[in-house]
């Protein structure tokens, strides 16, 4: 992983912490070898898998709206953070903008297309449908995510769901890459601890692991593995992977740009939160309920 550092909330993540994410290819595996590997790992991780010009196009779609309230610098293109925002000066309704910012033709090609859901199809070994809720991503300067798994957030309809990760920037470690705790998902107490969670109906309960993930792991004998991550790389994990990302502290303040969807057989309950036009979200607040709705300049919640 070169000279760069891991970061989280400020500490250095020791590099014997560090692990690399297993790579596979699609073209290359089974469905069955697919579902044996999810069940192995936790997680699939799939290099290059969309149209990197796709992607280009989308992520070039996204910018260009940072760009228009001030929070990127020209060329925005390059996806530079200004440390400026008008988002508020020029949108009343910060859920209305990053909706339109969510649904752009563009993004929904990438996250909505014939690419995941083939994929997901394959996992599944049925039919499946993307959630229309998106959780778009624009992380600047000092932001990272704390240690969490998605069971708590999107299983009230089915406990049959893929979490699906895009890259739309390059992102090495001094960018805040997603890491993934190894070995997460068959870690018994902590499916205990979340298993039937809702973190709407649970509020006593946080969806978050408020100790350190490098001591986390140690404590397991486990490792947090990521990669540098390119335009284009799809990660997919289930449920009950713990997982989260490491703090973003480019110099040349190049922002990480992803986006996480979730897929679900379509044969399944769906949860209206997710679906429809103008979808609630978690909390039913819609899209200004999501980090991603906030100015670049304003600091995030925690869940």
């Amino acid at each position: 992983m070169g000279k760069k550092e891991a970061v989280i909330d400020g500490s250095v993540v020791p590099e014997y912490i560090l692990g690399e994410l297993n790579r596979t290819s699609f073209q290359e595996s089974s469905g069955d070898a697919l579902r044996l590997k999810l069940e192995k790992d936790g997680y699939i991780f799939f290099p290059e898998l969309m149209d990197i010009k796709e992607i280009q196009e989308a992520r070039n779609e996204i910018f260009k709206r940072l760009f228009e309230v001030d929070e990127l610098e020209e060329p925005y293109y390059e996806g530079r953070f200004s440390y400026r925002s008008r988002r508020d000066e020029l949108y009343n309704d910060r859920g209305a903008f990053w909706e339109t910012v969510s649904n752009g033709k563009l993004l929904r090609n990438v996250s909505n297309g014939p690419v995941l859901k083939k994929v997901t199809s394959q996992i599944f070994g049925t039919p499946t449908v993307g959630f229309d809720y998106l959780f778009l991503r624009a992380v600047p300067q000092g932001r990272f995510t704390h240690l969490h798994c998605d069971s708590g957030f999107f299983t009230r309809g089915t406990n049959e769901v893929l979490t699906c990760w895009i890259a739309f920037t390059e992102i090495p470690l001094d960018n805040g890459p997603l890491f993934i705790v190894e070995g997460s998902h068959k870690f018994i107490d902590i499916h205990k601890s979340f298993k039937d969670f809702d973190v709407v109906l649970n509020k006593e309960q946080k969806a978050s692991i408020d100790e350190h993930p490098a001591s986390f792991a140690s404590k397991r004998n486990a490792k947090l593995l990521t990669t540098t991550f390119t335009p284009g790389d799809v990660l997919i994990f289930g449920m009950d992977t713990l997982h989260g990302a490491f703090e973003n502290y480019a110099a040349d303040n190049r922002i990480r740009l992803t986006c996480d969807i979730r897929y679900q057989p379509r044969n399944k309950p769906k949860d209206p939160r997710y679906f429809g036009v103008n979808p609630g979200g978690t909390t039913g607040a819609g899209y200004g309920e999501l980090n991603g709705a906030r100015p670049l300049i304003e600091d995030w919640h925690i869940r």
